[in-house]
């Protein structure tokens, strides 16, 4: 039991050593929560950035509907979207051969 004790009283002096802060823990801690804070800001000028973009993309398909309206060219929802008879021509017919030349035979 006393042996218990004494390492009890072993264990209570170490305790303000752990507890107190560490300069270097700080130092990582700070910068740390700087970090946090610098991609907090590139997130939200990168949600912005996103909104703008989406914004003119908008502005951009209302613009190609319109052309497309006095073209008499139905517009498309989107871009991979096709008719069901095919927008892609027909494929050419491969070229007639050429006639070759009659062999004669040598004499």
């Amino acid at each position: 039991m006393t042996k218990w004790i004494e390492d009890t009283r072993q264990l209570f002096a170490l305790l303000p050593e752990l507890l107190a802060s560490d300069p270097q823990v700080n130092e990582r801690i700070s910068a740390a929560q700087k970090e946090v804070e610098k991609l907090k800001k590139e997130v939200e000028d990168l949600r912005k950035e996103n909104h703008h973009l989406r914004l003119e993309k908008d502005d951009i398909a209302q613009a190609m509907g319109q052309v497309a309206a006095k073209l008499g060219i139905a517009p498309r929802k989107s871009p991979f979207e096709r008719t069901p008879g095919g927008d892609a021509p027909a494929p050419a017919k491969p070229a007639a051969e050429p006639p070759k030349p009659a062999e004669h035979p040598k004499t």
